[in-house]
């Protein structure tokens, strides 16, 4: 089971855009991810994100190049959400998942999946960081940002 962590895009500030939507670049961004990660083969059976607009609207364009019908919106992903609520319903599945979310949460949730304290992967907007779930827990497998993708 592999589970992709991935900060939405980058986003309007509340004064721009009350409901905060990606801006051009944002879009263009996850767009660039979106396409190199269909290229590589990854292809998650859900994807969960909150139900803020930028997590949902990074959710829709994964979903779009990705090929992944399953989209939902989940609990427990804000970003001041405890992780042990996500981590829970990890426990539950047994397959492919790709979760769209938000810092602080992203940052602590990763550290508690790894078993180690403070921050680890210094998440970037329309980052993806795969986990693969070992029987002695998870493990990073690589850590993707748009500025790497050329």
């Amino acid at each position: 089971m592999k589970i992709y962590l991935v900060q939405h895009g980058k986003a309007y500030t509340k004064e721009e855009d009350p409901e905060r939507r990606l801006t051009e670049e944002g879009i263009k961004e996850t767009e660039k991810i979106a396409k190199y990660l269909y290229e590589v083969g990854v292809k998650p059976r859900k994807i969960l994100h909150s139900g803020k607009t930028r997590a949902r609207m990074t959710a829709e364009i994964l979903s779009k190049y990705l090929g992944v019908d399953n989209v939902e919106e989940t609990k427990g992903i804000n970003p001041l959400d405890e992780p042990d609520i996500i981590i829970e319903k990890l426990g539950e599945i047994d397959y492919d998942v790709m979760i769209v979310g938000h810092l602080p949460h992203l940052s602590r949730l990763t550290s508690k999946l790894l078993g180690s304290e403070g921050e680890i992967v210094k998440f970037r907007y329309s980052g993806v960081l795969s986990l693969k779930k070992t029987e002695e827990g998870y493990r990073i497998e690589w850590y993707i940002t748009p500025d790497l993708i050329p």
